[in-house]
């Protein structure tokens, strides 16, 4: 891949009303291919501003959107930073709720460079990305997977897949901090 194949576009909301310490600050990229209409996927990004973000582990229960494991080990009952975050001190915090690609793209790791760079771009010196290696279904956790692909290395156990991803990340420098959730100090 050219480095000038696919552009990432950002979108971003913002409350401004009294409520908007109970709202996430979520990020969405969308990767497209470089001179053509045609989507590659996106990726979802929640910000947090560690001593800002009021109490960011309740507002995150209020809006979770998929971020269901990554509050509950990176963040206190009262929103502080687990230990293991915390002597990192970072500035901000990037969860990456989820990350997709089509199926043009899938299987080739595009999903993950393009993740990791639309999370460079929204850092500052000193931040540190979290998240939760794991593929993302319709499905609920007792079911089996409805994806379906041609190709046999596409279409195999959540479990295997789980562990390609955790190795996957691990390859990017992303480290457990607990309960399968991976940081990385990520420096713009």
């Amino acid at each position: 891949m050219t480095d000038d194949r696919l552009v990432i576009q950002y979108e971003s909301r913002h409350f401004a009303d009294v409520g908007w310490s109970l709202k996430a600050d979520r990020w969405q990229a969308h990767f497209y291919e470089n001179g053509a209409d045609r989507k590659a996927g996106g990726a979802v990004i929640t910000r947090v501003i560690p001593g800002v973000t009021p109490n960011p582990r309740a507002a995150l229960e209020v809006d979770p959107g998929l971020l269901d494991r990554i509050p509950r080990v990176i963040f206190t009952e009262d929103g502080g930073l687990v230990p293991a975050l915390a002597e990192m001190r970072p500035p901000l915090l990037l969860l990456l709720e989820s990350v997709h690609v089509t199926d043009e793209w899938r299987g080739k790791g595009m999903g993950m460079r393009l993740a990791v760079a639309a999370l460079r771009r929204l850092a500052v010196p000193g931040t540190v990305a979290v998240c939760y290696p794991a593929p993302i279904h319709d499905h609920g956790p007792d079911e089996p997977c409805s994806y379906t692909s041609d190709d046999p290395e596409v279409r195999r156990p959540d479990e295997e897949a789980v562990a390609k991803l955790q190795q996957a990340w691990e390859r990017h420098g992303f480290r457990p901090i607990g309960d399968h959730v991976y940081a990385r100090r990520i420096e713009p």
